[in-house]
């Protein structure tokens, strides 16, 4: 594999000032289809961008296992070899000596939704292809951006140009969310030339998405970032403007709307989750899985409908007796609602299936305490203590409940332990210590 040198980087275009003409004929002019083959036969096909003097850039998944690597444009074809490969990220840069063609012009990275978009490519091996549409939504993955758009783009596309109304270089369009063709994730132009200026001879960094994630996965996983809770939203919305009948579609957006419910202010959180609660249901009357049940029974629980929660979450058991998170939300919506007996049994159950929930076994805990089952309460602390040895409050609570249940010597090997961990915590338990030494003492008096 031949190396990219820093000469590489004074061959990348600046961006010039605006120009008047249309840019749709110099797009469409950088863009290429790129083929190779396999053990003599057709292998992929694929769409390229030539983003500088006799460098095309694509993507990694365009020419996998392929061979004979050429590319094309118009009735002209060049040989091509790879130059650098970043599986990660989905993104190739081919070397094609010969290649006449003009390389675009490399646009800044987006900061906000909304600007018209433009999506070139091969289509079909056809083209190239021209497609207008805007960019609606920039995902953030770490320091990273994707991009998604509603340009239409199919099989073939892969590997072409999303570019700005300049006709400047966005990024590569990449994958199709299945089964809405108006959802197309693209990966930012900023990767190629950081791909382009990585040190020769250095591992590329593993900083890319998941690849073997598409739809729902894909989209819940880049989900997990507050920062794409605004765009999780339109592109759910999207989904079931233009796919009613899918139930992934209307779960999608009952997720989004419970993120976008978490970071509403008080007073507008309930309508959300309303908003929400509708979206599972419309989901639920199209497929009815655990999953689903799962998160209206939580969305019922943080609208205080303790029973309808429990209904929904109880379903969600039924028909997965291993789905372990759904188990902890039950326990949870009886814990909320004051019934501490259901609790502690779906706590059990749940952390029969994960015994590392902390968490849970604190909550167990408490049922137990509050069940007048002071010796079951404490070994519930002590496993969930097990797993996290440095939670100061944690043994607090161990202590006064041994405080309680009139087990000193116990408590005050607790109170050692916190005394290393938290001093302040540790006067509270020796207060405690000392508030039923001068009781017993005064019981001792009387006598």
């Amino acid at each position: 594999m031949i190396s990219l040198g820093w000469s590489l980087l004074l061959m990348f275009q600046s961006a010039p000032a605006q120009e008047a003409v249309s840019p749709l004929p110099r797009i469409q002019a950088s863009v290429v289809l790129v083929r190779g083959a396999t053990e003599g036969r057709p292998g992929r096909q694929g769409s390229g961008v030539v983003v500088a003097p006799r460098i095309v850039a694509t993507n990694a998944h365009v020419i996998e296992s392929s061979q004979g690597l050429t590319v094309r444009q118009g009735a002209t074809v060049w040989p091509a070899t790879v130059l650098r490969v970043d599986q990660s990220r989905d993104l190739c840069l081919l070397s094609v000596p010969g290649l006449m063609v003009a390389p675009v012009v490399l646009a800044p990275e987006p900061s906000e939704p909304g600007q018209p978009v433009v999506a070139a490519g091969f289509p079909g091996g056809q083209g190239p292809t021209l497609s207008k549409g805007h960019l609606r939504g920039i995902w953030h993955q770490g320091e990273n951006l994707l991009l998604q758009s509603d340009a239409l783009t199919s099989p073939g596309s892969s590997g072409g140009g999303l570019f700005d109304e300049e006709g400047r270089l966005l990024g590569l369009t990449t994958m199709t969310f299945t089964p809405d063709v108006r959802m197309n994730f693209s990966i930012p132009a900023a990767w190629v030339e950081a791909l382009a200026l990585a040190p020769p001879g250095e591992p590329v960094s593993a900083l890319g998405w998941d690849m073997d994630l598409n739809g729902a996965g894909l989209l819940e996983k880049l989900a997990r970032d507050p920062r794409n809770w605004p765009a999780w939203e339109v592109a759910s919305r999207q989904w079931v403007q233009d796919l009613p009948q899918d139930p992934d579609a209307w779960l999608a957006l009952g997720l989004a709307l419970d993120q976008a419910a978490r970071s509403a202010k008080l007073d507008q959180s309930g309508p959300v989750l309303l908003q929400a609660v509708e979206a599972y249901r419309r989901s639920l009357a199209l497929r009815r899985d655990a999953k689903t049940l799962n998160n209206l029974g939580v969305a019922l629980d943080s609208l205080n409908r303790f029973d309808e929660a429990e209904q929904v979450l109880s379903e969600a058991v039924e028909r997965e007796p291993a789905y372990a998170v759904a188990w902890l939300n039950r326990a949870a919506t009886h814990f909320n609602a004051g019934r501490f007996d259901q609790a502690a049994e779906a706590f059990r159950s749940a952390l029969a299936l994960r015994p590392d929930e902390v968490d849970a076994w604190a909550r167990l805990a408490f049922c137990q305490r509050r069940l007048g089952q002071g010796e079951a309460a404490v070994a519930s602390l002590r496993i969930a203590l097990r797993y996290r040895p440095l939670a100061a409050e944690m043994w607090l609570e161990l202590g006064l409940l041994l405080v309680d249940l009139v087990r000193f010597e116990d408590a005050r090997v607790v109170h050692e332990r916190l005394e290393a961990l938290n001093p302040e915590l540790a006067t509270r338990l020796q207060a405690a210590l000392n508030r039923d030494k001068a009781l017993r003492k005064g019981r001792s008096t009387k006598g």
